[in-house]
Formats: C-alpha cells, structure tokens, sequence
C-alpha cells in the first residue's frame, strides 16, 4: 500500500509591477536565495506585474489616486491562479496592503517587517534608511526600527536628492553596472554621517546594492536588503530554506 499524497507545496503569489525591475529583482533573488540542488526544490510562483498601479509616492503624499484598487485587480489575479502566501516587493505601497486585502485569503509576508528584524539582528545601532521620499515621510521604517531598539537615520538634503537620482536611473533603464559606483558614495557618505549600517528600503536600490556585493565591494558598514530580506521570510512562510 502507497500511503498519503503529500500536501500540495503552499504557492507564492508576487504582486509586482511597482516597479518592473525591481519586481524582476525579487524574483531573481527568490531563486538565488532558494537551498535548491534541483529545480523541483524551487517553490512554486505565481507572479503579477502590472506598471499600471498609480504611484504609490503621490498616493502616500496625497497627491495622487490610490493604488488600492489597482492592487486588488492583481491580488484577485494571483488569488485564482493557486496564491496563498503573498510577497509584494515595494516598500512604499505597503501602508495600502491591509486596505487592499481585505476579504483575500493570502498570508502577507510583511517586508517592513522582516528587512527591520534583520537589520536589528545585525546589530546595527543607527541605520542609514535608503528609500524614496514618501517612504521616509511615512514614517514605517523609523517606527518598525524604533520597535527594535535601532534608530533610523534619514538622509541629508543633498544626499536624499541623490538617493532618488538612483530610484529614477534604475526605472529608467540605466544599466545597472553604471550605477554602483553612486550607490557606493552614498555609503560612503551616510558612514561619515554616523550611520553604522544602511537598510536598502527601496526595490530599485536593492538591485544596485546586489549588484555591489557582486562585485566584491567592501562597504564601511554593514548593508541590510529589504529585498532579500523579504525573500528569505517568503521562503520561510512556504517550507523552504533559504540559502545561508
């Protein structure tokens, strides 16, 4: 006699498009982070990437149509494709998630959350939060910090304009490779300022500051990924192990 079929793996829904590479980020790094020798070892995904969402920095301002809508379209999507365990790789539109899943049966995997546990387990005392301008205002990453004992440092005028500089290349295409030298600046300069760790609170950067420890760079202070960080809680909520 066969005994029981083993339960069907829980599949993960991303609800992506905010924006498109950095949706793309995620799940390359999903995949890199997977302690996988086959691909049958991988965990199921189903993706939704739609860079039609209104943006989510005018949303957060006031100025702007809320996303909420737009995220309930693609959740009702990743929904009845199987999603059970949901990752949404953008830091600013997670103030409209709890509204946005309302009545969907998906488990969030809170990438707030999750990036400012890690970045208290590092040990990092004073964190350098790079992010966009709607994210800081907001306050989430300061608060979630603040609740693990580590203060959140927002960037100087000049440095937060070239903050954003880098947001912006990144979703207009600028080749990844020729932006890591202003990522490593900014380090560099949030260091200087006192900072002992940075916490990479944007998509966008994530795949820059990937794209540096590729390289081999050795930063002044430890760097913190909200992206990885996500997609390592991710594999944790569907039975998987993430990659040490």
């Amino acid at each position: 006699m066969t005994g029981p079929a083993p339960a069907p793996a829980p599949v993960i829904g991303v609800l992506g498009g905010m924006g498109p590479a950095a949706t793309a980020h995620f799940q390359t790094r999903l995949v890199l982070l997977t302690d996988a020798a086959t691909d049958a070892e991988h965990p199921i995904v189903v993706t939704w990437s739609d860079p039609g969402v209104p943006n989510r920095v005018a949303a957060l301002q006031g100025t702007g149509p809320s996303p909420v809508p737009a995220l309930r379209s693609g959740l009702t999507v990743l929904a009845g494709a199987g999603a059970q365990v949901l990752a949404v790789p953008c830091n600013t539109v997670h103030p409209f998630l709890p509204e946005a899943l309302a009545g969907f049966d998906l488990q969030l995997v809170d990438m707030i959350e999750v990036a400012a546990q890690e970045t208290a387990a590092t040990g990092i005392s004073t964190a350098a939060v790079l992010a966009t301008a709607a994210t800081l205002e907001h306050g989430m990453y300061a608060r979630a910090l603040d609740a693990r004992s580590v203060v959140a440092h927002t960037p100087e005028e000049g440095t937060q304009a070239a903050v954003l500089e880098l947001i912006a290349a990144v979703k207009a295409g600028v080749p990844i490779r020729d932006l890591v030298s202003g990522y490593e600046a900014l380090v560099d300069e949030l260091t200087e300022a006192g900072c002992d760790g940075v916490l990479v609170a944007c998509s966008e950067i994530s795949a820059v500051a990937a794209a540096s420890a590729d390289a081999g760079a050795q930063l002044p202070v430890p760097a913190v990924d909200a992206v990885d960080a996500l997609a390592r809680a991710t594999l944790v909520a569907v039975g998987r192990t993430p990659r040490a």
